[in-house]
């Protein structure tokens, strides 16, 4: 794992802070500068939408705590969860670009959110172009993430892609410290995983007690575990090279399987 700046990033720093922290060293003023600008906060309750589809956005929000759902509903009323927004996350980064939300937002947990300016996101370019391509590292990263679903949608079986997005999951929540070696503790329901796979809840049922059966996964009480993650990432074909984290030096750039050692 790349060297944190302990001296330049407290304890109690923001899950962004954090997660680029983990693989560039961060300056005072650059730590300064991404925790002042979240300082204008909002408590989101569970199950309450705070982005509606086509209405204009005038702020970008940043995920602090919590988890939220970014889903389209379609002309039959059908639900589809495009994404799993995770503190650190940002929404809407680019509204500089694009006002109208192409999506809808709510709170799948209790959540904390920062509201913060546009004028603050293209401040970062201004002054922090290490920020700035920091932004740009999660940008390209959230397109991986939808790239990688459509692969599961038109590739993988239910079970693979059940069992890829888990693995995805725990990868992304262990890189903010919200996951363990062990696992960690799942927020969706059976359904709510079938509206982001494009799958029923009775095959998500099924695909989920075939898998515990072979003892790819096992879901006790909310808590996702892999007995044996190396099958896990064999079976579900998962490469976690979708998920890298940002870095500047290009030595550390490609798959290092983290999640396999375990």
């Amino acid at each position: 794992m790349p060297p944190v700046n302990q001296s330049a990033i407290p304890e109690n720093a923001s899950s962004l802070v954090r997660r680029l922290g983990r693989s560039v060293l961060l300056t005072a003023e650059e730590v300064d500068y991404l925790e002042t600008m979240q300082v204008n906060q909002a408590v989101v309750e569970k199950g309450d939408e705070f982005i509606h589809d086509g209405e204009h956005m005038r702020v970008t929000f940043l995920v602090r705590r919590g988890w939220i759902i970014r889903f389209k509903i379609t002309p039959a009323g059908r639900r589809l969860i495009i994404g799993i927004s995770l503190p650190g996350d940002f929404i809407g980064l680019h509204i500089n670009f694009n006002h109208s939300s192409i999506y809808s937002a709510s709170a799948l947990t209790r959540a904390s959110l920062a509201l913060i300016e546009p004028v603050r996101i293209l401040e970062i370019h201004r002054r922090f172009p290490v920020l700035a391509s920091g932004l740009d590292w999660m940008t390209m990263r959230h397109s991986n993430i939808l790239s990688e679903h459509k692969i599961s949608l038109g590739a993988r079986t239910a079970a693979q892609r059940i069992l890829h997005f888990l693995l995805e999951l725990w990868t992304r929540l262990e890189q903010v410290g919200m996951a363990s070696a062990k696992g960690f503790d799942l927020e969706l329901t059976q359904e709510q995983i079938g509206d982001c796979m494009g799958l029923s809840t009775v095959h998500v049922n099924r695909s989920l007690n075939r898998l515990g059966k072979e003892k790819l996964v096992k879901i006790d009480k909310g808590f996702v575990s892999f007995p044996h993650v190396s099958d896990a990432i064999s079976f579900a074909d998962f490469d976690d090279r979708f998920l890298t984290e940002f870095s500047t030096d290009p030595g550390e750039i490609g798959s290092r399987r983290r999640i396999a050692k375990n």
